[in-house]
């Protein structure tokens, strides 16, 4: 159904991808008078952003509550019952492997 579909709508655009506008070099003019004061803001609002996270993660010793997650996390690991562990990581390994298998599908049509 959807190949049917693909091609009625390339017939359908066919004449408008075959017609070209002039525009006598406005594109380039327009895109040549952003301003790029815009881009440059973005980027040291990114960075000051960046730098203050960093700042408060060291201030107030963000790497403690990490490790104490990390580190209850490998304990609670260690007393999982192996059965319902193997059989969810087995069931997420087949979702995974599904997802690429209709993802390769898509890429090909």
């Amino acid at each position: 159904m959807t190949e049917i579909d693909d091609r009625l709508l390339e017939q359908f655009f066919q004449p408008a991808r075959a017609q070209q506008v002039e525009d006598n070099g406005f594109t380039q003019r327009v895109m040549g008078q952003l301003p790029d004061k815009a881009l440059c803001l973005s980027h040291w609002w990114t960075a000051f952003c960046l730098l203050s996270g960093l700042l408060l993660f060291v201030v107030f010793k963000g790497w403690e509550p990490l490790l104490v997650g990390v580190w209850s996390m490998i304990r609670m690991v260690t007393h999982v019952h192996p059965v319902p562990f193997f059989m969810t990581l087995g069931v997420l390994s087949c979702l995974a492997l599904l997802e690429l298998v209709h993802r390769m599908e898509r890429m090909q049509l």
